[in-house]
């Protein structure tokens, strides 16, 4: 099965951000992102910060958390991007806590069976209430081993798409590793293996039962 991937982020947990920090300034002086890169949306409040790039790059800075996210991966080398703007931020505020890092995705299915949860649920009349059921939501939780992986796996129109009539299969995966302060360089290898982990997930992906 086809998956295209509709965004990823890294999301880095902390103690002590300064979301009245963020801005493009700030931002393209300490080459966290190109000087010429163009602002769709910026709001900056104490203790919430978010701006947006017309490339579809947003930054979201609030006190426990700071997240980098690409809505429009196709447009731009996120494998080396990503990582790259979001250990330069850390390098520029060494001071504050980081405590864990998410490495985050979006995938939609190009095709899947009618009924994609048939295989993952066991049939019964509670599956037959009211007509049938519409849609469902499956959370997968692997946490015995780090980095911890989060799946949601649900239907749900696509983002891309104005028609909401045949709702997309969307899986969003998330990688979480936690780190003490002063994990520094594992830390940063960790959010360099963006593009490792993605392929690993596909991988994982092609093994649920949707043909």
């Amino acid at each position: 099965m086809e998956y295209k991937l509709l965004n990823v982020a890294v999301v880095v947990l902390s103690e002590g951000n300064n979301p009245k920090l963020l801005s493009h300034d700030f931002l393209a002086r300490n080459e966290i992102v190109p000087e010429d890169w163009e602002m769709r949306d910026i709001l900056v409040t104490p203790p919430f910060s978010r701006l947006k790039y017309k490339n579809g790059v947003e930054l979201i800075v609030e006190i426990n958390k700071l997240q980098i996210k690409v809505e429009n991966p196709e447009a731009l080398a996120w494998d080396v991007e990503l990582p790259r703007m979001a250990k330069q931020y850390l390098q520029v505020l060494p001071h504050v806590n980081y405590t864990g890092v998410g490495i985050n995705f979006s995938f939609m299915a190009g095709s899947y069976p009618k009924d994609p949860f048939s295989s993952l649920l066991r049939d019964g009349p509670w599956l037959h209430e009211q007509g049938g059921l519409s849609s469902a939501a499956i959370e997968l939780h692997y946490k015995s081993v780090q980095p911890r992986l989060n799946i949601k796996i649900e239907q749900r129109p696509d983002p891309r798409q104005e028609s909401d009539v045949h709702p997309g299969l969307v899986l969003f995966a998330n990688y979480h590793h936690d780190f003490t302060p002063q994990e520094e360089q594992a830390r940063a290898d960790y959010i360099s293996r963006a593009g490792e982990l993605k392929k690993r997930f596909l991988e994982f992906a092609q093994s649920l039962p949707f043909e």
